[in-house]
This record gives C-alpha cells, sequence and structure tokens, in this order.
C-alpha cells in the first residue's frame, strides 16, 4: 500500500482507536450481567452459610450437654456449593431446594436420604434434637449387647512359623515328584 491510500474496511477488519462498534457494546453489557449473576450466586451462598451458622450455634449446646453426644456428633460448617452443616459422618443439613429451607440429610450406601425439611429453624432444631437422641439411643444399645462373633485367638509366633515351614515342605516336595516324574516321560 502506499502513504497516501486508505484502508478499506472489510469483514474482517478492526475498528480504528476509539471507534466502538455495537458487538463491543453488547460484549460490555454481557460481561456486565454476568458479573451481577456471580456476585448474587456468591450472596445466596453467603446468606446460606449465615443459615447454617446459625443453626450450627443454636445446635452447639445441645450437643456441649452431654458426654455421648460430643462423642457421637462433632459439628462442622463446611463451605462449598452448596454449603453443609455435618451433623456427624452421614449427617447433614443443607439450604435446598431452595436458600431458605433447611434439608436434613443422611449418606448411605443406598444413596442420599432426606430426614426432613422446615423452613423454620427452630422446627429442624427440634427434629435435629430428635435424630440425634435416637442415634444416642442406637448406640447404648450397640454397645450394651455382645458381640454375635465368635472372639479371635491371636497365633503364636511359633504356630505361624511352623505353618510356614510345612507348607514350604509340601510345596517343595510335590516340586520334587513332579520333577522326578517329567524326566521319567522324557527319559
Amino acid at each position: 500500500m502506499s502513504q497516501g491510500s486508505k484502508r478499506v474496511a472489510g469483514p474482517l477488519s478492526r475498528p480504528a482507536a476509539g471507534e466502538s462498534t455495537e458487538l463491543d457494546e453488547a460484549l460490555r453489557q454481557a460481561r456486565l450481567k454476568e458479573a451481577a449473576h456471580f456476585e448474587a450466586a456468591l450472596n445466596i451462598r453467603d446468606a446460606q452459610t449465615l443459615r447454617l451458622q446459625v443453626l450450627k450455634d443454636d445446635l452447639a449446646p445441645i450437643v456441649a450437654s452431654r458426654r455421648e453426644a460430643q462423642e457421637l456428633f462433632d459439628l462442622a460448617l463446611v463451605p462449598g456449593d452448596p454449603p453443609r452443616l455435618w451433623l456427624d459422618l452421614i449427617t447433614s443439613v443443607v439450604m435446598q431446594p431452595d436458600s431458605r429451607t433447611y434439608r436434613l440429610v443422611e449418606d448411605s450406601q443406598a444413596g442420599r436420604e432426606i430426614l426432613y425439611e422446615a423452613r423454620d429453624r427452630a422446627q429442624m432444631v427440634e427434629r435435629i434434637k430428635q435424630h440425634m437422641a435416637h442415634r444416642l439411643v442406637a448406640r447404648a444399645r450397640r454397645m450394651a449387647r455382645p458381640s454375635g462373633e465368635p472372639i479371635r485367638r491371636r497365633y503364636s509366633a511359633g504356630a505361624l512359623i511352623l505353618s510356614w515351614l510345612s507348607g514350604f515342605t509340601v510345596g517343595f516336595l510335590a516340586l520334587l515328584i513332579a520333577g522326578v516324574l517329567i524326566s521319567r516321560i522324557r527319559g
């Protein structure tokens, strides 16, 4: 191109500095809307976490009141998507299906089971207290009854060495016999 020639705008050419296109404005608006969406999502997650923290504060004195409850239940608020208040290793509270509903769930081998849902925090505290009481009774019952399994005896070191040596000897003799039979067949 010569110095005096002007640049011809084609379909792939970019606007000169300072010029704005309709697409630039649309991109700007899309970015603003996306930022607002992410901010709203963070606010919802923060609100869920705060609600679960208040629930945890309501449950903490209940757990602290009994030594057995302290041994079995460990209230742990875990941030995430969704945030979760763990009562023990398998039971937790989440804010689902919306950010105002408390859902008590229990994980098992069969999957996740919903035990109770409530919008009212006081109702959820009562239901969790009942759940904790049932878990404590079940634990006490398991600890009180004798185990159905027979008591396993431990083997002495001498018995283990003797069984290893006898297994080694039988294996050696089997290989020796197999070797003699193979040599007779070939020989």
